[in-house]
């Protein structure tokens, strides 16, 4: 047996313990006690949880899709914990991208972040398109923001951008600007102006750090408001209560949310300058 297969092989093994540990942990120490689950449902929970994240750490350690480095392998814990609902809808994607694409070997680039690449499949008229942690099109920086965005909100990424598209449609269609619509609201999701304004030149190698800043903070805020919005819905409504935002009633975060928007377009959508690989 050759020496890559051995190395392939051990970290698949170490992966697999990690995912399955993290996911015992999670769901007997976190999940159970937090919602109050009854012991069998945490065990049953804790159980189904380690055997998912285990095989996932098995395929993802096998393929060495994460680097032996510390951040890679904190990414690793994040991606089977509190980010695990985007990892799971990244496999469906993923499913979508090997029928359609080319799975892109892994490079020291993905490697470091923890992410999976397939050229040739994106949505219409993007370059790219990132759900969890899987890219299809083609290996940007600008994606490799969403991955670490959704590692960042966990299951709050998808319905602040969502509620954050949805805010900008519905101002330019009240305000009767119809032209290009899709675009020009998407060009003012809270996610891509974070996106494109730290990495504007994507044949870098990092984010710039202020522009970085400056977004995650206006990021942080719309997800503090899409999370009272979300406060009445069961399950939500727990996280909610624990990070101390149930006394916030839900229709100031819809206030919050349709003001931000309203400010937002005032001004010109992200634009989206032409973008090279990172080699």
């Amino acid at each position: 047996m050759s020496r890559r297969k051995l190395i392939s092989i051990a970290q698949a093994l170490m992966f697999a313990t990690i995912g399955a540990g993290v996911q015992l942990v999670t769901e007997l120490g976190l999940v159970g006690p937090l919602f109050g689950l009854s012991q069998a449902s945490a065990v049953t929970l804790a159980a189904v949880g380690a055997i998912a994240a285990g095989l996932f750490g098995l395929a993802m350690g096998y393929k060495q899709i994460y680097s032996l480095e510390p951040r890679a392998i904190w990414a690793f814990v994040i991606d089977v914990s509190w980010s695990a609902i985007n990892t799971i809808t990244g496999l469906v994607w993923m499913i979508w991208c090997a029928a359609k694409g080319t799975y892109q070997e892994p490079n020291a680039a993905t490697q470091k972040r923890g992410i999976i690449v397939f050229r040739g499949p994106a949505l219409p008229g993007a370059d790219a398109t990132t759900i969890g942690t899987v890219i299809g099109g083609r290996w940007l920086l600008h994606e490799a923001v969403h991955v670490q965005q959704a590692r960042i909100f966990g299951p709050f990424y998808w319905p602040t951008y969502l509620i954050s598209y949805g805010a900008n449609l519905l101002i330019r269609l009240i305000t009767l600007r119809f032209g290009d619509v899709h675009w020009e609201s998407y060009g003012r999701v809270v996610m891509e102006d974070w996106a494109y304004r730290s990495a504007p030149h994507d044949h870098a190698h990092a984010t710039d750090l202020k522009p970085t800043l400056r977004w995650l903070s206006l990021a942080l805020l719309n997800a503090v408001a899409v999370a009272v919005l979300l406060g009445p819905v069961p399950v939500i409504g727990t996280l909610v209560a624990v990070a101390g935002l149930a006394i916030v009633p839900w229709w100031a975060g819809l206030v919050a949310l349709i003001g931000y928007a309203v400010i937002r377009n005032v001004f010109p959508k992200s634009r989206s300058i032409p973008q090279t690989p990172v080699r």
